[in-house]
């Protein structure tokens, strides 16, 4: 998808929160994009989940229940208090 057609897209679809484009490799015999391949992401979506430390807690492929993963995002705000 180009960057001109997820714009089209996010419009069509009323998305209106933040969504990133990922780097392209540096590596001429890697088409994985940067993100991915440091992550190991396999495809999207893909959730990750940071601690206030910048450590990966939750890595998972595909979708997360909402209320799944509201907890675990109130866990984590709750571990720096």
């Amino acid at each position: 998808m180009t960057e001109v057609s997820l714009k089209a897209f996010l419009h069509e679809y009323r998305i209106d929160f933040p969504v990133a484009i990922d780097m392209p490799s540096d590596i001429d015999t890697n088409p994985i994009p940067k993100t991915m391949a440091t992550y190991q992401m396999g495809g999207t979506p893909t959730l990750l989940l940071f601690d206030r430390q910048g450590r990966l807690r939750k890595h998972k492929m595909g979708h997360e229940q909402d209320l799944v993963l509201g907890a675990e995002l109130m866990a984590l705000i709750n571990e720096g208090e």
